[in-house]
């Protein structure tokens, strides 16, 4: 955990954007698993207990909730964050009510909550920096309500532009080989000299679409859609991709 926290903390404070991804969170929405669920809840006159992990500087979390408030008039009874670090400049504030923070680890190591204790689940772009990913993916499992709902997404192996990149022998977008930096195996050379602009965000993990529907699978899940996180008609043919999952 000393090495992650010092490779972290330095990624956050070398790029000010580092965390602060932005993605259709309306598209999100749309999805009729998400429509469901939200339904059920409604229903019952639910306040949500919202949990976002590896929420970075909290974007995700405050377009979402702020969308939920604006679109169904959504009420929230709790909202928690996890992270390994965190971040300074974080729209954490801004989200009401302010969520509670709890820093540490994720991988290998038990969330810090009880069984059901959520209704909603969000982790984007974790999975792919997790050792023991079946471990994880079961701790959110537990936490989730029986009813609730997931989202896990991950840069994706088997996105087009990769498919193209695998026919001439390079390296996928996302998947790293180093911590120095991400230019390793990327062809033809340009592609390289753009790439130098960027630091390694820590990837130790590669996913398809399948791999990713399997492993959710078998940590206790039914897989209930996918979301193209940055648009696209095709979500698994897209460089970010969602899953939406289902207690089992």
């Amino acid at each position: 955990m000393q090495i992650e926290s010092k490779f972290y903390d330095r990624l956050h404070r070398s790029d000010a954007g580092y965390g602060r991804n932005v993605y259709d969170v309306p598209r999100l929405m749309r999805q009729a698993s998400f429509q469901g669920w939200l339904g059920r809840k409604e229903n019952a006159k639910s306040r949500l207990r919202v949990l976002d992990i590896g929420c970075g500087k909290g974007q995700f979390l405050f377009d979402l909730t702020d969308a939920l408030k604006q679109t169904r008039q959504a009420a929230f009874a709790r909202v928690a964050v996890v992270d390994l670090i965190r971040a300074e400049g974080n729209r954490l504030g801004e989200i009401t009510p302010v969520p509670e923070f709890f820093q540490q680890s994720v991988d290998g190591e038990a969330l810090p909550f009880t069984d059901g204790s959520f209704d909603f689940v969000s982790c984007n772009h974790v999975l792919e920096h997790i050792f023991e990913t079946e471990k994880f993916l079961k701790e959110i499992r537990r936490v989730l309500q029986p009813d609730g709902l997931a989202v896990v997404s991950v840069p994706n192996c088997a996105a087009w532009m990769n498919r193209i990149a695998f026919l001439f022998g390079g390296q996928p977008l996302g998947s790293e080989v180093g911590t120095q930096s991400v230019t390793y195996g990327f062809w033809p050379g340009f592609l390289q000299d753009r790439l130098k602009q960027f630091s390694p965000s820590g990837h130790i993990r590669d996913f398809t679409p399948r791999s990713l529907r399997d492993l959710t699978a078998a940590c206790g899940f039914t897989p209930a859609g996918w979301w193209a996180q940055n648009g696209g008609l095709i979500a698994t043919w897209q460089r970010n991709l969602g899953i939406l999952l289902e207690p089992r």
